[in-house]
């Protein structure tokens, strides 16, 4: 309902206004009476009506200074003013001043005053949708930056959200849901009646990986309407009204239980209520399952990868991770094995707007499978000596972990000043040169396809302490890591 003052100083006018039309059949509600100008600004000072329905001359302050004031405080309400037949100049001055509109009293009846109320209806949904799209583009960035620090989607260290909750309405309810490729606006959230009405609500949507929140400002808190005999369109999550400073938890809390739906691949709605919130712990996944899937990607080796990325995803299942999680592995995952299978990079749209757990596994195994099928492994430089060849395969393999020359001969049962005279004469380095050779060949490929520290390619090639690995880069290489990596970069731009 929108709200209306009457200011008028005769008592039976007042009466006649309240009387002469069912104000709630036209969208409206009258919330107070003034008698003068100087009560009726303390009215609209607190409590802010949306339609101000003034007569122009009256004691204390007139029409036309209370509505002058109106605006010098900012405060946005229409002003219909009612005028008599000689009075035609005071209206042209309220006019002037920013009335919406005025009605002679001489005229006025419920006929005429349905005709005004309907304009001011227009023009007032007019003025909401107008506010919600300038406070939308204002607001963001604020929505981009809260996403980032609830999902831990590229967070900055050191940077707070700033926090904009309080030039908002103090109240908001948060809707999250996963909609994937289909499309659910602000107009579909309001055709659901999830929340009771409010006109002046403003409503925001956000949209990332396949998912869509809409928040929903009100000057109060909306009670939840349920669904009642219906069907949801998408896996929908509801959070009530909770004070605006809690807008981050609130939203954390909507997609954390979306990620029922997400692994249960079920359709759905579910509300809470303030207080209803979901611990978090931290979820990633094991360094050593992560090697071993990088390694099998780096061999081609389709089925063992396969079955690391079904085991992967049995795990995030089990410890329910936050969907936003699994869709960022799967990228990741998706561009690492194109880029070592050196074919051209897939789109990971289509993997960000899955909407189950299930789904976005067969989807990255066709991927695998489309996009190794057609690589091949890369490999090392055969001799023609037999244990030779086993000692190349085995270093070519595990050239991350921790390989001796002592180890390799007890590999191959020979003997180590033996082994170690015989791998130089067939391959023409000794053993400790080709080994750095390829770990810095890898670490060169890590340092060019992917956003990994120089500390983190060190250790994914074998190097447990940085500053050995940046003296031997730099022996093969003529730079350090990050000169080498700035480099890459430049050649690129």
């Amino acid at each position: 309902m929108w709200r209306i003052l009457i200011v008028e100083d005769e008592v039976h006018v007042r009466r006649s206004l309240r009387s002469n039309i069912n104000w709630n059949a036209s969208g409206f509600e009258v919330i107070g009476e003034a008698s003068n100008g100087l009560r009726a600004l303390e009215f609209i000072e607190e409590h802010q009506p949306d339609l101000v329905l003034c007569d122009i001359v009256m004691p204390i302050m007139n029409g036309i200074d209370l509505l002058k004031k109106t605006r010098e405080a900012g405060l946005p309400c229409l002003f219909v003013m009612l005028t008599c037949m000689n009075e035609f100049e005071y209206a042209r001055q309220a006019l002037h001043n920013g009335a919406f509109d005025y009605v002679l009293k001489l005229s006025m009846n419920a006929e005429v005053l349905r005709d005004i109320l309907s304009k001011v209806d227009e023009q007032l949904k007019r003025m909401a949708g107008e506010t919600s799209l300038r406070l939308f583009y204002e607001y963001r960035q604020y929505y981009r930056e809260m996403w980032e620090k609830v999902t831990d989607v590229k967070p900055e260290k050191g940077k707070p959200i700033e926090n904009r909750a309080g030039e908002m309405m103090p109240f908001v309810s948060v809707c999250s849901v996963l909609n994937g490729t289909g499309i659910f606006s602000v107009e579909d959230f309001k055709a659901l009646r999830l929340v009771e009405e409010d006109k002046h609500a403003v409503i925001h949507e956000f949209s990332a990986l396949g998912h869509t929140t809409m928040f929903c400002w009100s000057r109060q808190e909306l009670k939840v309407n349920p669904f009642r005999g219906r069907d949801a369109p998408f896996p929908m999550v509801l959070c009530a009204s909770v004070p605006g400073s809690q807008l981050p938890q609130a939203w954390k809390s909507t997609l954390r239980k979306l990620d029922e739906f997400w692994y249960s691949g079920q359709q759905g709605f579910r509300y809470f209520e303030q207080g209803d919130t979901t611990e978090e712990s931290g979820h990633f996944v094991s360094w050593k399952i992560e090697r071993k899937l990088i390694r099998s990607f780096e061999q081609i080796r389709i089925e063992e990868c396969e079955a690391l990325i079904k085991d992967i995803w049995e795990r995030m299942e089990r410890g329910v991770f936050p969907m936003h999680v699994v869709k960022q592995a799967a990228n990741q995952f998706s561009r690492l094995m194109f880029r070592i299978a050196q074919r051209s990079e897939a789109d990971t749209d289509d993997l960000s707007v899955c909407t189950s757990h299930e789904d976005l596994l067969a989807k990255l195994l066709a991927r695998l499978r489309d996009g190794m099928g057609g690589g091949r492994r890369v490999e090392p430089s055969m001799t023609d000596h037999h244990e030779i060849n086993k000692v190349l395969d085995y270093i070519h393999e595990h050239y991350d972990t921790n390989i001796t020359l002592k180890s390799l001969a007890q590999f191959v049962a020979l003997e180590e000043h033996y082994l170690s005279s015989l791998f130089k004469k067939k391959t023409g380095a000794n053993f400790i040169d080709y080994l750095h050779c390829l770990r810095i060949e890898k670490a060169k490929h890590f340092m060019d396809h992917t956003d990994m520290t120089v500390s983190e390619v060190g250790r994914r090639v074998g190097f447990l302490h940085d500053n050995y690995f940046i003296k031997i880069f730099k022996r093969y290489t003529n730079m350090t890591p990050n000169m080498y990596r700035h480099s890459e970069k430049c050649r690129n731009a």
